[in-house]
């Protein structure tokens, strides 16, 4: 199998393992220090290589997240490619080498941490491809099913799909293994966020499916994903991020989008953008002005206009819309803003950090203590 490996420059001893591994197992690698032939354009052998690949492998730590630069460009081209492949096909898979919030863009697709079991891990993934590509494909089922219980430091995902001749559906919720009422709210609003998204979504593709007729015959089917992944914990404060991921049979374009839960603990239960700020129109026009500049700086002249948020401040309800998908952390808040609420649309998702201290003294009074508590649990 054609693979093709990208890495950040700083862990070229890791991606050298990963090399040596894959090929150890007859597979074919694009790996620069290897594919690339002095006098050759680097840039269009790179760019044909992750074309020609029939799974790609991409090594993900801090770096990608602080400069800009070719491993980038490797990820954005991925994010093209992997449009084109069939629905349901396992074409990417993220290794992450350091304890980073993984990109937006990447959470759509299950990566692994490298650690002691990379190995086993890592064939899994590549053995579940080379199935893909034989023509093994997953039996369809009539109903739901729970597929698997992954467990993690304190909590298990729980994995679970529904695949037929019309769409492929698959998911996953958190579930934290604490007892007691506050913690059956958390994975009770865990779960629901994630399989009310699930039934609807399999309800509209039901319906489109009676209505297109579609079958595999068309080479077409209908597909929906959702990603749960824990952003924040310190004692009995949660923060959470869903990224959902739904493409229709013969639409130009998938739609992915991201949603977020927060539980701020025993004493104060969930909270909305609202809550926290008090109900204060002004503020949250302070803090999404915040957001804009941070991404007008970001493109350093490369837009044409000076708003990346056109008509926001037509109503009091688009501006807490925007700011309603946000999670927290010990540094501040994190808003989520994705490729429907910014503008440019081909800019996509975008993640913005607003610490503490600008925000603080915005905090309502029944939420002034939030920022102390997440103190005392460092």
């Amino acid at each position: 199998m054609k693979i093709f490996l990208g890495y950040p420059s700083e862990h070229e001893s890791t991606a050298w393992e990963i090399y040596n591994f894959l090929t150890s197992a007859g597979h074919n690698v694009w790996f620069d220090k290897m594919s690339l032939i002095a006098g050759t354009d680097w840039n269009k052998e790179r760019d044909k290589g992750q074309r020609e690949a029939e799974l790609v492998v991409h090594l993900c730590s801090d770096a990608i997240l602080k400069r800009a630069g070719v491993v980038n460009r490797e990820i954005r081209q991925t994010l093209r490619l992997v449009e084109d492949q069939p629905l349901g096909s396992l074409y990417v898979i993220p290794i992450r080498l350091e304890p980073i919030k993984m990109p937006v863009e990447l959470t759509r697709f299950q990566y692994f941490d490298f650690g002691d079991d990379w190995k086993e891990r890592l064939s899994e993934s590549v053995k579940k491809r080379l199935d893909q590509l034989s023509g093994e494909v997953l039996e369809t089922s009539e109903t739901p099913e729970i597929t698997e219980e992954k467990p993690l430091p304190g909590l298990q995902k729980v994995e679970f799909e529904d695949v037929t001749d019309a769409y492929e559906c698959r998911g996953e919720y958190l579930r934290y293994n604490e007892e007691g009422l506050y913690w059956t709210l958390v994975n009770g609003a865990l779960a629901a966020e994630s399989l009310k998204s699930f039934y609807d979504a399999r309800h509209d593709f039901k319906t489109l499916f009676e209505d297109n007729d579609i079958t595999d015959e068309d080479g077409l089917k209908h597909e929906w994903s959702v990603s749960a992944e824990e952003i924040f914990r310190a004692g009995d404060m949660v923060a959470t991020r869903f990224y959902t991921y739904i493409s229709y049979a013969g639409a130009a374009h998938p739609n992915h989008y991201i949603t977020t839960m927060n539980f701020l603990g025993e004493d104060s239960g969930t909270a909305t953008i609202e809550q926290l700020l008090g109900h204060s129109v002004e503020d949250a026009h302070r803090v999404l002005t915040y957001c804009e500049k941070v991404i007008i700086a970001e493109f350093e002249g490369e837009l044409e206009k000076d708003s990346f948020f056109e008509g926001y401040k037509e109503t009091d309800e688009l501006v807490w819309k925007l700011l309603g998908q946000f999670n927290f952390d010990r540094q501040g808040m994190t808003f989520n803003f994705s490729p429907y609420d910014v503008l440019p649309y081909v800019f996509g998702s975008h993640e913005i950090h607003v610490p503490w201290s600008f925000i603080e003294p915005m905090l309502s009074d029944d939420y002034q203590a939030l920022v102390e508590k997440l103190e005392k649990t460092a």
